[in-house]
């Protein structure tokens, strides 16, 4: 058995230099039943490693680029997420900016039909203007509820595309790590 050792000795250093490019670690041991085994991974039944040849690849001598980094499928998720929600508060800040364009014309021919009664004499024309500023003080209640409610959908928009930006910078670092969020500026 002394005599096998210098042969299997021969052969990692054969096994190293035929595959230069490979970096690792061979090990070997003899198991229970004298059988002696040469791998890349350790013995899982226990047995003492009695040698362990580690070896390296060859330095390149110019750099090879670093792989594109590849993002985590949560990453990807979140931002998938980010971009529906973003798209349905920019729809709804469309509706908005359409229901607040009709809102004003409203209250734009409410307050000449308005001025028109407030020329008119007669109790008549005393009932529609009234008729007329009650429904002026609803559409303007409206206007200013529709206006805030675009506030809001603008924080939100903001807000949304600060996260996601987030989001894709984390994806583009090497390695595609989500980790903390970057800092913000």
């Amino acid at each position: 058995m002394k005599r096998v050792w210098p042969t299997i000795h021969v052969l990692f250093i054969l096994l190293v230099l035929i595959n230069p490019a490979v970096a690792g670690e061979v090990y070997t041991w003899t198991d229970a039943e004298g059988n002696i085994h040469i791998t890349d991974q350790p013995p899982d039944d226990r047995s003492p490693v009695e040698s362990i040849i580690r070896y390296s690849a060859p330095t390149e001598t110019k750099a090879s680029p670093d792989p594109p980094p590849q993002p985590n499928s949560a990453d990807l998720q979140q931002a998938e997420q980010l971009n529906k929600q973003l798209k349905r508060l920019k729809e709804r800040k469309t509706q908005l900016e359409k229901i607040i364009v009709e809102n004003r014309a409203s209250i734009a021919a409410a307050e000449k039909d308005a001025e028109y009664y407030r020329k008119r004499s007669g109790s008549y024309a005393r009932r529609n203007e009234k008729s007329i500023e009650r429904q002026l003080v609803v559409l303007n209640n409206n206007l200013t509820t529709y206006q805030s409610d675009q506030r809001y959908v603008d924080e939100d928009i903001a807000e949304t595309e600060k996260r996601l930006e987030t989001i894709e910078l984390n994806m583009k670092r090497p390695g595609g790590e989500s980790g903390p969020p970057a800092p913000a500026n």
